[in-house]
């Protein structure tokens, strides 16, 4: 798996900023789906800078199709990816609208292998699909994502 660094290249607000927490109180890694055709992470990065009003992209992570996985924000970063569960999860999104096909198989190896990882490091955080949040009412990753895939 390639993780490229990409967080001094995107989006960020010159006015508001994202708290930060230590790496010790992340609990969750919550599963996306960018829901939409294509995107890019400086894409995602400047809508959610320009069109939502947040400090810079919502996710830690983004696996595009090809299986590249682009780091987006440290993991000290409290972003806003999932209301409810932004203080204690990474945000891993994969670019593509999964209510209508499905991930392709080198993003769901790029996941598998970054979830792997990121549980190493933090053993007790718990994998949950943005849809799982308590009080989440989406249907992220999409209603075509394949869960049972995943290692829980």
């Amino acid at each position: 798996m390639r993780i490229i660094d990409i967080r001094e290249d995107l989006a960020r607000s010159r006015s508001r900023k994202y708290a930060t927490r230590p790496l010790r109180k992340i609990e969750k890694l919550v599963v996306h789906h960018s829901g939409t055709r294509g995107g890019t992470p400086k894409s995602f990065a400047w809508y959610h800078v320009h069109a939502r009003g947040w400090p810079g992209i919502g996710y830690h992570y983004v696996i595009s199709p090809d299986g590249v996985v682009f780091k987006t924000n440290a993991l000290t970063t409290v972003s806003y990816h999932a209301r409810g569960a932004n203080l204690g999860g990474v945000g891993i999104c994969l670019v593509g609208d999964f209510n209508r096909s499905e991930p392709t198989d080198a993003q769901m190896e790029a996941l598998t292998e970054l979830l792997g990882l990121l549980l190493h490091h933090h053993p007790g955080a718990e994998i949950v699909l943005h849809r799982e949040v308590k009080g989440s009412r989406t249907s992220c990753p999409g209603l075509k994502f394949p869960a049972e895939g995943l290692p829980r």
